[in-house]
């Protein structure tokens, strides 16, 4: 890939960049010739796969699908995401029921073949796949400089969907808890070292209520349908990623100091 996203010096000074600028600056990426020849690729192939061993044995297909759920570090796991394909979604007790991390759920969702003789013509929905790939490969395209934006981004994407879902506040808090993305997102947001992690989950949601009331004044997880509360949120993890990188003067050096106390 030859297109680099613009994002200045990163943190949030290079997330308020990127507000002016996402829009043309995804656009461009998405002509990128390999990226075009990827979709391309997959928009004709997928059609014609209908088992979950016809798709981990493309190696091709797959790397798409597993960047547009964020999973691309399963693609050596061939069998266990052989498996995670073919599950039934309808069944409480299949494996992607059971995982916490709803990332795998999705990809199963999307593919549409778990389910007896495989999937059948349309079930996958190849146009969501691959704005979802784009849209991955825009933020990894970041991430690689600064992670700080590539989760905010996702983040800022996965949040309001899983405020609005009918699960319970503790099943959100889980759901949190089991996405590593957005787990960071939180932890760097209420400054929770890395020992956090060791707590049994129950405090850890405890923990995460509690942080978050002091901020918002709620601990639901369902304020972040609200926009404003979501980009405060991603606001102070930005700030508080460019305090823990040692961030120099800034336009937001107030800000700064202000979250050294929270």
């Amino acid at each position: 890939m030859t297109y680099q996203v613009q994002v200045g010096q990163g943190g949030y000074t290079g997330w308020k960049l990127l507000e002016r600028t996402a829009e043309t600056q995804r656009a461009t990426l998405a002509r990128d010739p390999e990226i075009l020849r990827s979709r391309t690729y997959f928009a004709e192939k997928l059609p014609q796969v209908k088992t979950a061993d016809q798709m981990v044995s493309d190696y091709r297909l797959l790397n798409v699908a597993l960047r547009a759920f964020g999973l691309e570090a399963d693609m050596k796991n061939r069998l266990f995401i052989k498996k995670v394909i073919e599950a039934d979604p309808n069944d409480s007790n299949s494996i992607v029921n059971r995982l916490s991390d709803k990332r795998y759920l999705n990809l199963n969702r999307a593919l549409g073949m778990g389910q007896a003789g495989g999937a059948t013509e349309g079930a996958a929905d190849v146009g969501a796949i691959l704005d979802l790939y784009v849209s991955k490969t825009f933020e990894r395209n970041i991430g690689d400089r600064y992670q700080e934006i590539e989760l905010a981004l996702n983040a800022r994407r996965e949040l309001p969907a899983l405020a609005e879902s009918g699960s319970s506040d503790n099943t959100k808090w889980y759901q949190i808890l089991g996405s590593q993305p957005l787990r960071k997102i939180f932890e760097g947001a209420f400054g929770l070292g890395s020992t956090f992690g060791r707590l049994p989950v129950d405090r850890q949601v405890d923990e995460m209520k509690t942080r978050l009331e002091k901020m918002t004044g709620s601990s639901s997880v369902a304020q972040f349908a609200e926009p404003e509360k979501l980009e405060n949120l991603l606001k102070t993890y930005l700030l508080r990623s460019s305090i823990n990188s040692g961030a120099s003067a800034t336009p937001y050096s107030a800000a700064l100091t202000i979250l050294r106390g929270y």
